[in-house]
């Protein structure tokens, strides 16, 4: 007699998506984005002669139309999002 087929599991099971390995994927990209973002923001600042505030990361005043660092800081936030 030939073994019995398992059957497979259903689709969307809670077992395929946990919740705590969720949230801890979360936590991961959002820490891999913020640290890729301190880092270029530092050196892009750095080289353009500024001082390093916590504001070019967070705040979202900072980027005009008007002046060079905001549109420097934009880009610099498009290319941390790219990277990670």
């Amino acid at each position: 007699m030939p073994p019995r087929r398992r059957r497979p599991p259903r689709a969307g099971a809670l077992s395929e998506f946990p919740p705590l390995k969720i949230i801890r994927s979360i936590l991961l990209l959002q820490l891999a984005y913020y640290a890729t973002a301190i880092l270029l923001i530092l050196f892009t600042v750095v080289v353009f002669g500024q001082t390093f505030s916590i504001e070019l990361v967070f705040d979202w005043n900072i980027v005009k139309r008007d002046n060079t660092l905001g549109w420097l800081v934009a880009i610099v936030w498009l290319l941390a999002s790219f990277l990670t």
